[in-house]
C-alpha cells in the first residue's frame, strides 16, 4: 500500500503543472512624462514629497518592479516612437526628429547648420511589433497617439503598421461595435485631453448627463472617451491573448485641462490664486508649480486607473480563477523626458515661456541630449516581475520593447527583423541584471543621434560613462566638441548625473575609446550629419568660399541635372541626393499638412551631379555635400527666419522653392513606368485597356506647358490604372507613398 502511494505520489510529481497561456501585454506609452514625474519616484530620487499625485502610477510601481536607467531612442516624439516600433535606432530607422519629410533649409540666415533631410515617418517595409505578435496568436490595438506614421495623422496610420484595431486614415477606429462615428461621446477620438475654447479657462464641463461627451462622473471627473474605448476593446479580446499599445496624449502640450476640480485642488496646493485670465501661470524658473501641468498629470494617473480597475477586477476566460491581471505585463513608459518649459499662447501672457516640469537632478529636458531628455520613467508590473522593486543599475529603453514583446509572447525573432534592441525579459523578471545580446555577450553600450540642429549632437553611454560629441552649429560654438561625463557607479549610485563636469580632458583614453566607438556606430548606419550653412549671414564659416557654386539646373526630359563650378580651388561634391515629393498640390494631397517628401540617391560624375525624377514626382530639389560639409543645393532654399529672402516656416516645400524640376520630368517617368506596366500587363494576359486610355491622356498632357491644373490630374489617374493592376510595376515606391488616398 506504501509502495502503491509513493508510485501515485511519484507519478503526480511527474505530471506538469498546469502552464499560464500566454500573457496579455499593456503598454501606456506616455507622452512627455519625466523621469520622476510619478510621485513615488520623486520622493525616491529626492526624499521628499512630490506636489504631484499619482495614486495610480504609485500602486503601478508598489506591484512591480521601477529601473531608474531607462531611456528613449530619441528626445522627440516621432523618432522615438518609430524606434519603438521597429526595435531599431534612430540612426537605423532614418527617422531622427519630428519635422521629417520636409525640404531641409536654415531655421535662421544667421545658423552655420542647416538639419540633414530626413525621413517623417517609419518605413512600411519595416517588421513591426504588432506584424510579429500578430503570427505568435495575439489580437492587436493602437489607441491614440501614433507619430510613427506620416504627418497629419493621413496614411500611413497604425492599422498600416499591422494594428488590428485602431484608426484608418479618415480618422475612424474600424470597429463598429466599439466605435460609432455618430455617438459624440464614445467618438471623441482625443477624449478628455483635448485642448478647450476659446481658451483654457473656457468651458469647463459641468453637466452630469450621461449623454455630454464630458459628463462628471461621482467623483466629479470628466469622461474620457480614449480610457473608455481601451477597456471596451480589452473586454471584447480577453478570449485572445492582446497586445493594448495605449499611447496616451497626455502630457503633451497643449497645457490645460477639463477638470476644474483638480485645477482647483493643484492651485491650491501650489499656493496660486485660481486664474481668472488664460495667460501664463508661472515666472518660467524651474519646480513643480505648474497647476495645469499637475492637473493633466492628475488626468493620466486616472487613465492608469481605469486601464488597470479593468485588469484587477476581469475573470481571465482564459486562466480560469484568475483575474487579467494576473496573467498581464504592464509597462509604463515616455517616449522622451519631461519638458521643462513651453510658450503661453493666449492671454496676458502671451509668448512669454512658463515652466511645465522639473527633472532635477537631470540636466535638461525634451528636445536636449542631456539626461533629462532621454531619462525616462519606466516600471513593469506582470508575471515573474518582483513587487516594489527598484532595479537602478541596469539601462534598458524603449528599443527593447519589440525583442522583449517577443519572449513574453513565447516567440523568437528571426534575422529579418534587423533589431537593434535586446530580449530584457529576464532583467525585468529579476533573474539577472544584465542585457544579453542574441550573440550571448552582453549588451554595455548605448547609442544617440540628434543632427537636428540646436544644438546637434551624438551621443555613447557605456558603463555608467557618458560621451557627447557635437557637431558644431550656432548655439555648439562656446561648447567643446567632445564632452565626457561620469553618470554613475557599477551599482547604479549616482556620481554626476547632472552632468556638471567634463572629463574629457582629464580622461583622453576613455575619451578617444567612447568617441572611436560611437564612430564607428554611426558609420554602420551612415548617420545624416548636418549640413554647414554656405549662405550664413554674418561671420561666414572657414571654407565657405571653396564651396562651388550651381552653374546650371535643368531637366533634361526625365533626367534631371544640376553642374557645379569645378576646379580654382574649389571643393569636390562628396553626396548627392535627391529630395522630392509625389503630392506638392493640394490637388493630390489628402488633407491639410500632409504634403511629404522623399530621398532617393543621385549620381555623380565630377562637376555633373543628374537622377531620374522618379515617377509622378511633382516637384524636386537636388541635394550636395561638399567635401567640407557645406550644403549645395540646385536652387536657392531660403531660411525660416532672419532674412535674407526668408519665408516662414509654413512653408513646407513647394512654397518655398521656385523651380523644383516641376511636373514635366515626373510625368515623363511615370507614362514610362505605365508602359513598362502595359507590357507586363500584356505577358499575363490581363486586360489593360484602361491603362491604355490613360497613357494617351498622359502623354497629350505631357506636350503641353507645365502646369499643376493639368498635370495633377493626369498623373493621379495614371498612377491609379497602374496601380489597379496585378504588374511589379504598381508595387514601384513613389506610386505608393498615399494609395488609399482619393485624391491620390
Amino acid at each position: 500500500m506504501i509502495k502503491r502511494t509513493l508510485s501515485l505520489l511519484a507519478f503526480a510529481l511527474a505530471i506538469p503543472a498546469h502552464a499560464a497561456p500566454q500573457p496579455n501585454i499593456v503598454h501606456i506609452l506616455t507622452d512627455d512624462l519625466g523621469w520622476i514625474d510619478p510621485a513615488f519616484a520623486y520622493k525616491a530620487e529626492l526624499g521628499k514629497d512630490s506636489v504631484y499625485e499619482t495614486p495610480n502610477l504609485d500602486r503601478l510601481g508598489a506591484n512591480g518592479t521601477r529601473f531608474r536607467q531607462a531611456y528613449s531612442p530619441a528626445t522627440t516624439c516621432a523618432p522615438s516612437r518609430a524606434s519603438y516600433m521597429a526595435g531599431q535606432w534612430p540612426a537605423h530607422t532614418g527617422v531622427y526628429s519630428v519635422l521629417g519629410s520636409r525640404l531641409a533649409r536654415a531655421y535662421n540666415a544667421a545658423h552655420s547648420r542647416i538639419d540633414p533631410f530626413y525621413s517623417g515617418r517609419l518605413p512600411l517595409d519595416r517588421p513591426t511589433i504588432p506584424q510579429e505578435l500578430k503570427k505568435a496568436g495575439y489580437t492587436t490595438a493602437h489607441i491614440q497617439k501614433c507619430h510613427f506614421g506620416g504627418p497629419g495623422n493621413g496614411y500611413p496610420t497604425p492599422l498600416d503598421y499591422g494594428f488590428d484595431f485602431s484608426w484608418d486614415w479618415k480618422g475612424q477606429y474600424n470597429d463598429p461595435e466599439l466605435w460609432n462615428p455618430k455617438d459624440k461621446k464614445t467618438a471623441n477620438i482625443d477624449g478628455v485631453w483635448r485642448s478647450m475654447s476659446p481658451h483654457r479657462l473656457a468651458n469647463f464641463p459641468s453637466s452630469t448627463n450621461p449623454e455630454d461627451p464630458y459628463c462628471l462622473d461621482e467623483e466629479g471627473r470628466p469622461f474620457d472617451a480614449v480610457s473608455d474605448l481601451a477597456v471596451r476593446w480589452m473586454d471584447k479580446s480577453k478570449d485572445k491573448p492582446f497586445f493594448l499599445n495605449f499611447c496616451t496624449a497626455f502630457v503633451h502640450s497643449p497645457f490645460s485641462t477639463r477638470d476644474r476640480k483638480r485645477l482647483e485642488h493643484y492651485c491650491k496646493k501650489m499656493g496660486i490664486p485660481f486664474p481668472t485670465d488664460p495667460g501664463k501661470i508661472n515666472d518660467g524658473t524651474l519646480g513643480q508649480k505648474n497647476p495645469y501641468y499637475a492637473s493633466m498629470l492628475d488626468s493620466l494617473d486616472w487613465q492608469v486607473g481605469q486601464l488597470l480597475q479593468f485588469l484587477e477586477t476581469t475573470d481571465d476566460p482564459r486562466n480560469p480563477g484568475h483575474k487579467l491581471i494576473d496573467n498581464t505585463y504592464v509597462i509604463l513608459s515616455s517616449d522622451n523626458g519631461g519638458l521643462l518649459g513651453a510658450p503661453v499662447k493666449e492671454g496676458e501672457g502671451k509668448g512669454i515661456k512658463e515652466s511645465i516640469t522639473d527633472n532635477r537632478p537631470l540636466d535638461g529636458g525634451k528636445l536636449t541630449l542631456e539626461e533629462g531628455g532621454i531619462r525616462i520613467p519606466f516600471i513593469v508590473t506582470g508575471p515573474g516581475v518582483p513587487k516594489g522593486a527598484l532595479n537602478a543599475k541596469t539601462p534598458v529603453g524603449l528599443v527593447d520593447m519589440f525583442p522583449t514583446f517577443m519572449a513574453m509572447a513565447g516567440a523568437k525573432p528571426g534575422d529579418h527583423l534587423d533589431l537593434d534592441g535586446c530580449n530584457v525579459l529576464p532583467v525585468l523578471k529579476g533573474e539577472s541584471d544584465k542585457v544579453v545580446k542574441t550573440d550571448g555577450t552582453t549588451r554595455d553600450t548605448l547609442y544617440f543621434h540628434f543632427p537636428s540642429v540646436q544644438p546637434t549632437s551624438s551621443i555613447i553611454i557605456k558603463e555608467g560613462w557618458k560621451l557627447r560629441l557635437y557637431h558644431g552649429g550656432s548655439l555648439d560654438e562656446k561648447r567643446p566638441r567632445v564632452a565626457l561625463y561620469h553618470l554613475y557607479n557599477p551599482d547604479g549610485s549616482p556620481v554626476d548625473e547632472s552632468e556638471t563636469k567634463n572629463l574629457a580632458d582629464e580622461m583622453p583614453e576613455k575619451r578617444d575609446s567612447m568617441l572611436a566607438d560611437l564612430q564607428a556606430w554611426m558609420k554602420k548606419f551612415n548617420a545624416e550629419l548636418p549640413y554647414k550653412n554656405a549662405h550664413k549671414t554674418g561671420k561666414p564659416e572657414p571654407g565657405s568660399k571653396r564651396v562651388p557654386a550651381v552653374v546650371s539646373s535643368k531637366a533634361d526630359g526625365k533626367t534631371l541635372v544640376t553642374e557645379v563650378e569645378s576646379g580654382d580651388g574649389k571643393s569636390r561634391i562628396v553626396d548627392a541626393k535627391l529630395v522630392y515629393t509625389a503630392n506638392g498640390s493640394k490637388l493630390l494631397r489628402a488633407g491639410k499638412n500632409t504634403e511629404e517628401w522623399y530621398q532617393t540617391p543621385a549620381k555623380i560624375e565630377g562637376a555633373r551631379i543628374s537622377v531620374d525624377a522618379p515617377p509622378g514626382m511633382t516637384h524636386g530639389v537636388i541635394y550636395l555635400r561638399d567635401e567640407n560639409d557645406f550644403l549645395i543645393a540646385s536652387e536657392h532654399l531660403p531660411p525660416f527666419s532672419g532674412s535674407p529672402d526668408a519665408i516662414s516656416e509654413s512653408a513646407k516645400g513647394v512654397d518655398a522653392i521656385k523651380d523644383g524640376f516641376a511636373w514635366n520630368p515626373g510625368l515623363l517617368s511615370l507614362i514610362d513606368a505605365a508602359r513598362a506596366a502595359r507590357t507586363s500587363a500584356a505577358a499575363k494576359n490581363l486586360d489593360h485597356s484602361a491603362l491604355d486610355a490613360e497613357i494617351a491622356k498622359a502623354e497629350k498632357v505631357a506636350g503641353q506647358p507645365a502646369g499643376e491644373k493639368t498635370y495633377a490630374p493626369a498623373m493621379r489617374s495614371l498612377r491609379q490604372a497602374i496601380r489597379a493592376l496585378n504588374v511589379p510595376e504598381a508595387k514601384i515606391a513613389a506610386l505608393n507613398w498615399f494609395p488609399k488616398n482619393a485624391n491620390w
